[in-house]
């Protein structure tokens, strides 16, 4: 239910924010902070599927930080970082040097192979907006904001990447 509205997706849409289903997934930010399912209460929840290596996901996440930047500023919105890196190092390289500060599944948890398996995640980079939850109300996040940055003046830059 995310709709394209000045350039932003308009998230009072989103009907069921919130984070209950992520109740027993371990989330950390950068320096090792523990995000509680209660600091994601009533926030739309944007699952992210992503990976150092993949060479598509190091020219989409630029962009969806930088919609990240801008929405989250008027939205109460969250991106929760599942990594499909290979490694911990190459994960937490990826997240400090490309992410915003979002809420990740830790390395090696159970939690990453479930969500694909559950969100149908065949290729990456993948977002997917879920309800309270975890059931997908839009699986069009990652070519909403590539058409906003694609088609708009206001594109990422290559030194941004």
């Amino acid at each position: 239910m995310l709709l394209l509205r000045t350039g932003r997706f308009n998230f009072s849409r989103c009907y069921a924010a919130g984070a209950e289903f992520l109740k027993d997934v371990p989330l950390t930010k950068r320096d090792n902070e523990i995000v509680k399912v209660d600091d994601l209460k009533n926030k739309a929840i944007i699952l992210y599927f992503s990976s150092g290596w993949c060479g598509h996901c190091r020219l989409f996440t630029p962009k969806l930080k930088k919609w990240y930047d801008e929405a989250a500023k008027d939205e109460n919105i969250e991106i929760v970082w599942v990594s499909r890196d290979r490694e911990a190092k190459h994960q937490i390289d990826y997240y400090n040097r490309a992410l915003p500060n979002v809420p990740y599944i830790p390395f090696g948890d159970k939690h990453i192979s479930e969500f694909l398996k559950k969100y149908d995640v065949k290729t990456i980079p993948a977002a997917r907006l879920v309800n309270n939850n975890g059931e997908v109300i839009d699986q069009e996040v990652r070519n909403k904001v590539q058409v906003r940055y694609c088609f708009n003046s206001s594109r990422v830059s290559s030194s941004e990447m």
